[in-house]
């Protein structure tokens, strides 16, 4: 509705469509003709003469890539099991069936007999490396690109659905296959495109680091930003498996992959009318849940020629080259290099650079001359003032004006728009409008602000204007109103807090990543941050850290790989009786009484292990309990002030966990009252403490591998009203 508001309007009606000289009028024609051109998108057509003779010179190179692996002994080609399928099923986020008219909802209703065939299905295609024909078969919806002529096929984006039921396998391998390249440290660390713990701003941070450094120095940085041409769409498949096979991938996983890749066929639906089906020659499947994992694999090495006194960073397809120093004309000399050697793995690779699209930028106070300009296939790169890169504007001088200006330009139309929704007695209530606002204009200033936060102050304080409009329109407030309390009324920090807390929030993801993290080398002490005029995250980073007082806390690491791979560990078995009982009920009875009697019935023969964890508001002390009654065993443990509750109650369980382990105990029940807890340990998933869970996760696998039994019991203090 906003959208349409605003003047962004989209036609689902198709015209005549015409492709060279055909021209079709009825919906049948209109699909077979949009077909024929989608699937020529990804025809071998498209390169160059030169660069399908490097292809075809790299595949000489390795004449049995596709020759079917034998099953190897690797962790990675294990079956899969019963707790891999729910957690897949669970992250499935709803979406339109493809052609077997499958869809997620019918897949989270299955029943066990249904889910245990389900997980016998996968097993024996990932046995026999061989997928359904169905499930490499996608029906294309056509989607006008705004603005472009609706007659033509090449105006269109084709949105591909496919096999619900096939993109659950896909989960499945992909959590494999990412686990295996990231614990061995495969895939390049520039490249933070479709990686956990990873986003946009670390490419971003980074280059506006390396140019605050140049400025306060006196020197220039040259930029090289990269376009390659139908990234996706000519991803060529046989290099694809080259590099799996360089990453020594093979087993199960290869021949999987490489059934999946191959055959594959398209057919474009208009109305109630479907096109024949046609071959796609090369290119990963548009929408697939692996094509992100197998893409970023494709492009791991296409900097490993660049020089390491060059910077590099990718973000899947969006690719830059950096160099520092005080010599424009050997600086311009060793980016040229840099991208003659890029050129060349394209060509190796089956992949083309535009010309066209690919542009440079030289950040810098010096008068360059115009004739001074970088190549790529002998023809000369654009030179521009200013650059969109990662959805932020780098102008020349770094000053964020460009960007912010593009800020103000795209909050004022949503707030004209906030102002058409609501009058002083009629429209929407102050609570929606502030949904519109979280959505729409806050989310706006929140991303990039972390490297435009430097801007100057005259500039920050027209976001300060847009923020103090879009909360008057919400809350209904007369112009006069002051700031601030418009700011509390609706609940909103400043904008200069907000940029801090932003700051402080990628501060922590930072000093959690391993020290192989580019941007990580950002948080050392360096003599150049004293020189830099502006307040830039490099400089101001540990500052702010101090200010929130976390400056010398150790934090817990962003991204975890476990040393035993996740579909080894077993999969908790969990007694929610308690939870079980309606509210209603709890009510009317002595839960602590119930508890106890299910307790002692079902569980007479175990061992009882009660784990409990708290804290005291007032003073932030945390501390947790063990009790094994039987064993007449009490421990108590005093941990780091201020930690979560969750995170005691974590703690609690991984205690009795290492007793059971050093015991001889034969059946226990471990009973805890946290239920957060316990959905972690079923879910494999902590947003906060995963290397934690990984843990308990392990010491559970070596008690069950022991031959011993071991289950959960929700309920313990909770039944007496104590704890949290």
């Amino acid at each position: 509705m906003i959208r349409k508001m605003g003047g962004d309007r989209r036609e689902w009606e198709y015209p005549v469509i015409t492709l060279e000289e055909q021209t079709a009028i009825c919906d049948k024609d209109k699909a077979d003709l949009m077909a024929k051109s989608f699937a020529k998108v990804h025809s071998v057509d498209q390169l160059t003469v030169e660069g399908r003779r490097r292809r075809e010179i790299t595949l000489s190179n390795y004449p049995d890539v596709l020759v079917r692996r034998v099953d190897s002994r690797e962790k990675i080609d294990d079956g899969f099991t019963m707790a891999e399928l729910v957690r897949a099923i669970k992250k499935a986020k709803p979406s339109a069936p493809g052609g077997d008219q499958v869809s997620y909802v019918m897949l989270k209703h299955l029943g066990e007999r249904g889910m245990e065939k389900l997980l016998e299905l996968y097993n024996r295609v990932w046995v026999e490396g061989k997928l359904p024909s169905v499930w490499k078969e996608a029906v294309v919806i056509p989607i006008r690109k705004p603005g472009k002529d609706p007659g033509k096929p090449s105006s269109y984006r084709p949105i591909a659905l496919t096999s619900n039921i096939c993109k659950i396998m896909e989960r499945l391998v992909t959590e494999r296959l990412t686990y295996e390249l990231e614990k061995k440290g495969l895939l390049t660390s520039c490249q933070s495109g479709f990686r956990k713990g990873r986003h946009t701003m670390d490419a971003v941070v980074r280059l506006e680091n390396e140019i605050r450094k140049a400025q306060a120095n006196k020197e220039s940085v040259v930029v090289v930003f990269f376009d390659i041409e139908k990234a996706y769409d000519m991803m060529w498949k046989e290099g694809l498996l080259i590099k799996l096979y360089k990453m020594v991938v093979g087993g199960r996983v290869f021949n999987w992959i490489k059934n999946f890749l191959f055959d594959r066929k398209i057919q474009v639906r208009i109305g109630s009318e479907l096109s024949n089906k046609y071959m796609v020659g090369n290119g990963t499947p548009q929408g697939s849940v692996i094509s992100p994992l197998l893409f970023i694999i494709m492009i791991n090495d296409v900097f490993l020629k660049v020089p390491e006194d060059i910077g590099s960073s990718l973000f899947a397809d969006d690719g830059a080259l950096w160099k520092r120093g005080r010599n424009v004309m050997h600086i311009i000399s060793k980016v040229q290099s840099a991208i003659d050697g890029v050129t060349e793995w394209g060509f190796d690779w089956g992949c083309r650079f535009s010309v066209k699209k690919t542009q440079t930028v030289f950040f810098t106070r010096k008068i360059i001359e115009d004739g001074i300009k970088l190549r790529m296939h002998g023809k000369e790169l654009e030179r521009v003032g200013s650059f969109k890169y990662l959805g932020v504007i780098f102008d020349s001088r770094v000053t964020w004006a460009d960007h912010i200006r593009k800020i103000e330009d795209k909050c004022k139309k949503v707030i004209n728009v906030m102002r058409c929704l609501t009058g002083r007695h009629w429209g929407a209530s102050c609570s929606a409008l502030k949904t519109i606002y979280v959505a729409m204009i806050r989310s706006v200033f929140d991303y990039g602000c972390i490297v435009y936060g430097s801007a100057a102050v005259s500039l920050l304080r027209k976001l300060d204007v847009i923020q103090a409009k879009a909360l008057r329109v919400c809350s209904g407030a007369f112009k006069s109103s002051p700031v601030p309390a418009l700011q509390v009324e609706m609940g909103e920090m400043p904008l200069e807090l907000r940029r801090k807390q932003l700051m402080g929030n990628y501060l922590a993801n930072l000093r959690g990543q391993s020290e192989t993290h580019p941007t990580k080398g950002m948080l050392k002490e360096c003599w150049v941050y004293g020189k830099c005029e502006r307040n830039h995250f490099g400089r101001v980073g540990n500052d702010i850290a101090k200010e929130f007082g976390v400056g010398e806390l150790k934090l817990s690491p962003t991204v975890v790989y476990p040393l035993m791979p996740p579909w080894r560990m077993v999969w908790p078995e969990v007694d929610w009786f308690v939870l079980d009982i309606k509210k209603r009920e709890r009510e009317q009875i002595d839960l602590a009484s119930v508890f106890y009697i299910h307790l002692f019935i079902e569980y007479s023969e175990y061992v009882h292990v009660f784990t409990d964890g708290a804290e005291q508001p007032e003073t932030g002390v945390t501390g947790f309990g063990v009790v094994v009654p039987s064993k007449r065993i009490e421990f108590n443990r005093r941990t780091s002030d201020n930690l979560s509750v969750y995170t005691v109650e974590m703690l609690g369980v991984l205690v009795a966990l290492k007793w059971v382990e050093s015991s001889t105990v034969e059946k226990i029940v471990i009973c805890t009252d946290s239920a957060s807890v316990l959905a972690s340990m079923r879910s494999f998933y902590s947003s906060s403490r995963q290397g934690l869970l990984y843990e308990v996760l392990q010491s559970i696998t070596r008690i069950v591998q022991q031959g011993r039994q071991i289950l959960f019991f929700m309920g313990s203090s909770s039944c007496r009203g104590e704890g949290k």
